[in-house]
């Protein structure tokens, strides 16, 4: 090897079974895939990455950090545009919000759909460790607002809880579900509530939503829009009679 007789030094190195000398000895001769696919075989991945990043081939190298330097490995095949190989690396590195980032840029549907699954699952054994706060952020940046709530439950955090409703709320309502939208609604946004139960035609939910906020005469107005003038007198009648004569 010192004397650069590699072809020599080659035979002598695959003779005796050492294999990190015969990779640099193919190296030297220019014999890059040898030495790489020897490399993955046997497990000598720093030295596949640095021959790799010497002949620029930098998606082979990013493989092979991938076994020791994942981090690194993630920002190379980012760099590349392997979208679905730089989740992977992240995810393997627990860093899921990189990793969801880096799955929604897959152009393949199916690639997309399985990483975002694979972190979607992560998030799932976070929740049943009881790491609720940590699934909770997964399961925001995902979209997936019913799996946030459960979080948000069994963290006892009213706000978070409120957040999860709101957005499955307009989740709902951008699907057209205007019905439930509104239900989400109803606790702590009543107006929005109403307005989504008018989108969606109910407006019986409409008027008894109004009447548990004591709203009679929109009640009746709502009423007399729709042409139910036996229920607006009833609501008059019960509520405040005073109405009756206006």
């Amino acid at each position: 090897m010192n004397c650069q007789e590699y072809t020599e030094a080659s035979s002598c190195f695959e003779k005796s079974h050492a294999y990190k000398h015969l990779i640099i000895a193919y190296a030297k001769q220019g014999a890059y895939s040898q030495a790489l696919d020897l490399a993955d075989e046997k497990g000598f991945y720093e030295i596949g990455a640095k021959i790799a990043s010497r002949i620029q081939d930098f998606r082979q190298a990013a493989y092979f950090y991938s076994f020791f330097e994942p981090n690194h490995a993630a920002k190379l095949y980012r760099d590349l545009a392997c979208y679905y190989e730089a989740g992977y690396c992240y995810l393997t590195q627990y860093d899921a919000l990189n990793a969801i980032d880096m799955f929604r840029r897959c152009r393949d549907k199916i690639k997309r759909s399985r990483g975002l699954k694979e972190v979607s699952d992560y998030a799932l054994v976070l929740y049943l460790k009881k790491e609720y706060m940590t699934a909770f952020r997964i399961f925001i940046a995902l979209d997936d607002f019913y799996s946030a709530l459960e979080c948000a439950k069994k963290l006892k955090e009213e706000k978070l809880i409120t957040s999860c409703k709101m957005l499955i709320g307009y989740q709902e309502a951008s699907k057209q579900r205007y019905h439930f939208a509104a239900q989400c609604f109803e606790s702590f946004a009543p107006h929005k509530a109403l307005c989504f139960y008018a989108k969606a035609g109910d407006y019986d939910a409409q008027v008894k939503l109004l009447l548990e906020h004591g709203d009679y005469e929109k009640a009746i107005q709502v009423c007399m829009i729709h042409q139910n003038l036996n229920k607006a007198y009833e609501i008059a009648s019960v509520y405040n009679p005073e109405l009756l004569s206006s």
